[in-house]
């Protein structure tokens, strides 16, 4: 393994130089040195003294104290492997240095003796050959010789082992293979005679090798180190996919390779398949990963737990359900499963809901590494195929139960609140053509008029009471002026005679100044009915108008402000039946858009930020939806302030956002849901991939035709007279525009302006490339993506039922934890541990009654073998505080 292919450092390279490490001229990689000829000779004359002999004089001198080995710190071996990474992910102690690469253990350490009787072993470890004199990469002459494996290597390995035997739980101390033991290599090799040796000579059966050779391939640029442990820091996040990835530990090894008879071997000398590795996978999950259903049997049966999570919270069967193992999914689902009865074909199976449920059966909320949430929202075709059997069976379950209910009183009550839309918008009314000079010409506050005759005049003048204005608003502005000057002039101990007395001379100056604006230019009818309708106001109880100062301004400001309002806002009017209906459609808007984001942010409070945005991501059309549902909240301030075609353009975009929600219903539904998924894929593949290279050439070419048409001349312009009016592409964004419609082929206008221009030949020549490339090429390429993508979505089996899964899923999470919890419990039955199991009833055939045999076989076995292991383990771990009492 010494030289197999990876992102190799600098050490594995030098290992071909066998020049310069006196190690290769005992035994090097290529199988020649001096002790293999030496074993050559001996195991022809059987005569091994000289062989002893070289031995001893040779390698001796390699090993710390004469093969007994010594005692380092495991922070020291950490230092050592971590000056091989670039300077930006060394520890300090070496940043500190001036040249890391001198780092040397043996310096560091002085000479120190230690007490193996007073350490702490977990910390240290035994290193027989000498660190400064081993391979390039940290390996020693006993390695070598099982790296060779060639019956010779091995005897001269057995040989060396019978002078030192702490030779055989030395590691590679580089970090390319750091901990890999000579046990490992011998699984590597299947030589299970060689591991029962090792085995029986005292070799760790619990050695990790987590080199960065056998790392997973995106774990690997994110190693780095820490003096506190031995093992490297990575990621937890991974796909598991590596070259020899196999868990670890020897016992994973062996499972990994398939090797039963090395598995059994170290089993029975202790070795136990539920350690876990840096990634906290097991045996098992190894064995998922590479999808070993017969080792993954046997290493069942003989102990292995398949309740143990990973770093990822990922037992044997979720980790199956993430990687879409199919085959070993639906084994693992039948060995969990508990028979209750079987009648003939009939079996009534009782399948727990822990792991492959989505609600957590203790208090209700989501569990996102559950199985069957993998499975629904894995992007895989694999994933398709594994939605079949138990799962779609606990779909429906989850539907009938509550799902359904809830997704049609969703879906109708989207109906009714768009249908409030429609209301609101269609019956929304247009601008006016005197809006503008209506706006323009009316005061807005009793400080807009002056208190003298000749002010009344002016403000009378700018609020241009003409032919084209009512009797209604001609009023309004006397009424407003007499009350602003009864209000300017009067205190709080004015008397009615005094107030009626002033409203009379307040009258007389609004008739005169009447008199002189309005001249010839207004209906003298108009005006008449404008005075006598002052004179009735003047004979009314006027101080009951006109009470104290302060009280007088608050009760006119507030009337006039609303009548300003309901008569100049045009969505303010409801002089007709429409207009209140169309109000009152939108107050229930409003309502219904404030209901929808609170219960948003409800659904958001118990499912957490991340899961809301996870769950908002598999429905964009829910998100736009609920994008419109805000800005409807800005609605009623605008519509206070009048603010008119702010509202309007908002108005648009959500219109735009609120129909597209029922593109979320329509994946319910089994005639409609693949066109919808077929949409979806479309917009974001086909259609993203077109644009990139649309917009390209329409950048391009818009640029060129534009410095084209700075020389187009109209001929029945004038001279002197700009042609920009009839200009087709007269700016830079016009010509972006045009070459938009060109590549629609709607181009009668454009091409008859090419002879108008000065480039008449350039004009053409380009319009002919930018047609055969744009309209021709990129257009069909798009129809033919489209229509590949159409294909592939019709052809997959189970492409509606994975929509409508997500649906029932989605759904689900706006429920809240305690009712979720209280609907588990009525799809679902009590087991006799307890726990809560999914009952179904299940048609098998004579193959599956055989299987099914099996199972209950092996799961026999494995319990009578998992508690006898646990037994020991148990009696195992007494001892040892026993002793440390001692």
């Amino acid at each position: 393994m010494g030289n197999t292919e990876s992102n190799v450092t600098s050490g594995v390279k030098k290992q071909t130089d066998t020049s310069s490490i006196l190690l290769y001229k005992l035994v090097d990689l290529k199988g020649g040195g001096l002790l293999v000829d030496m074993m050559k000779r001996a195991t022809q004359t059987k005569q091994y003294a000289e062989l002893d002999h070289a031995i001893r004089t040779k390698v001796e001198p390699f090993l710390y104290n004469k093969g007994k080995g010594k005692w380092i710190p495991i922070s020291k071996l950490v230092l050592l492997r971590n000056k091989e990474r670039p300077r930006h992910k060394m520890l300090p102690v070496l940043k500190a240095m001036e040249n890391p690469a001198d780092y040397d253990v043996d310096v560091d350490m002085k000479d120190d003796i230690i007490d193996e009787t007073k350490i702490d072993k977990s910390k240290y470890r035994l290193i027989c050959w000498n660190l400064s004199d081993r391979g390039a990469v940290g390996e020693t002459i006993l390695h070598l010789c099982m790296l060779n494996a060639t019956a010779l290597h091995a005897d001269l390995a057995k040989r060396l082992l019978r002078f030192y035997p702490n030779l055989i739980n030395d590691i590679y101390l580089s970090d390319e293979y750091y901990g890999e033991n000579v046990l490992h290599i011998a699984i590597v090799n299947e030589d299970p005679a060689m591991v029962k040796y090792l085995l029986d000579s005292g070799a760790d059966v619990d050695e990790r090798c987590f080199g960065n050779f056998m790392c997973p391939e995106d774990q690997k640029a994110s190693r780095t180190d820490s003096l506190d442990h031995e093992w490297p820091c990575v990621t937890p996040e991974t796909n598991y996919d590596g070259y020899v990835y196999w868990g670890e530990y020897p016992l994973s090894f062996a499972a990994c390779l398939g090797q039963e008879e090395c598995y059994r071997l170290m089993l029975a000398r202790g070795a136990d398949p539920d350690k876990q590795d840096t990634n906290g996978n097991t045996v098992l999950h190894m064995l998922v990963i590479y999808s070993k259903l017969n080792t993954f049997d046997m290493a069942y049966e003989v102990g292995a737990s398949l309740s143990i999570r990973n770093n990822q919270h990922l037992t044997p069967l979720t980790l199956s359900a993430r990687l879409a193992r199919i085959e070993m999914f639906f084994h693992i689902m039948n060995i969990e499963r508990e028979i209750y009865w079987q009648i003939g074909s009939i079996t009534c199976a009782a399948y727990p809901l822990s792991q492959f449920d989505t609600i957590d059966v203790n208090n209700g909320t989501i569990n996102n590494n559950s199985a069957l949430n993998l499975v629904v929202f894995g992007e895989t075709e694999e994933h398709l195929e594994l939605m079949d059997g138990v799962l779609v069976d606990l779909l429906n379950a989850k539907w009938n139960t509550f799902i359904k209910s809830r997704f049609y009183r969703q879906f109708f009550l989207f109906c009714f609140y768009f249908v409030l839309s429609l209301i609101s918008f269609v019956l929304r009314p247009g601008p006016s053509s005197t809006d503008s000079s209506t706006n323009s010409t009316r005061p807005t506050s009793s400080s807009d008029i002056t208190t003298s005759s000749g002010g009344l005049s002016a403000t009378l003048m700018t609020t241009h009471v003409s032919k084209n204005q009512g009797l209604g608003q001609l009023s309004r502005v006397i009424r407003q002026v007499a009350i602003t000057l009864a209000t300017n002039f009067f205190t709080n101990n004015a008397t009615p005679a005094s107030v009626e007395s002033f409203i009379s001379r307040i009258s007389d100056n609004i008739t005169m100044s009447l008199k002189e604006v309005l001249n010839s230019d207004y209906d003298k009818s108009l005006l008449d009915e404008s005075l006598v309708e002052l004179d009735g106001r003047r004979n009314e109880s006027v101080y009951e108008q006109v009470t104290p100062s302060a009280f007088i301004m608050d009760a006119a400001l507030n009337e006039e402000w609303w009548e300003d309002l309901t008569e100049v806002c045009r969505l303010m009017q409801l002089d007709s039946s429409t207009a209140k209906i169309r109000l009152t459609a939108e107050v229930f808007m409003e309502l219904g858009a404030m209901l929808y984001i609170l219960a948003a942010l409800r659904e958001a409070r118990f499912l957490g930020l991340n899961m809301f945005i996870e769950n908002l991501m598999t429905a964009p059309s829910r998100v736009m939806f609920l994008f419109s549902c805000c800005i409807l909240m800005s609605f009623p301030f605008l519509r206070l302030a009048c603010a008119d075609k702010v509202e309007d353009m908002l108005a648009v975009v959500v219109m735009l956002t609120t129909a597209p929600y029922f593109l979320f219903f329509c994946r319910g539904f089994k005639t409609v849901g693949p066109f919808v998924v077929m949409i979806y894929r479309m917009i974001m593949g086909d259609l993203l991939r077109f644009v990139t290279i649309y917009l390209v050439f329409v950048m391009g070419f818009s640029q060129a035709y534009y410095i084209i048409f700075l020389s187009f001349d109209n001929p029945q312009t004038p001279e002197g007279v700009d042609d920009t009016t009839s200009n087709p592409m007269p700016s830079p964004m016009e010509s972006i525009m045009a070459m938009f419609l060109m590549s629609m082929t709607n181009f009668g206008d454009y091409y008859g302006a090419f002879e108008r221009t000065d480039h008449e030949m350039e004009a053409k020549c380009l319009f002919v490339v930018y047609m055969a490339i744009v309209a021709i090429l990129l257009v069909n390429m798009l129809i033919a993506m489209m229509g590949n993508t159409y294909q592939k979505i019709a052809e997959t089996r189970n492409e509606w039922q994975r929509q409508w899964a997500r649906i029932v899923l989605v759904v689900e999470r706006g429920v809240a934890p305690a009712e979720r919890l209280k609907k588990l419990m009525d799809y679902s039955q009590p087991m006799s541990d307890g726990r809560r199991a999914l009952v179904l009833r299940l048609h098998q055939s004579e193959e599956d009654k055989e299987d099914m045999k099996e199972i209950l076989e092996m799961k026999r076995t494995h319990e009578r073998l998992y508690k006898k292991r646990m037994a020991r383990v148990k009696k195992e771990r007494e001892h040892i505080i026993i002793e440390s009492v001692k």
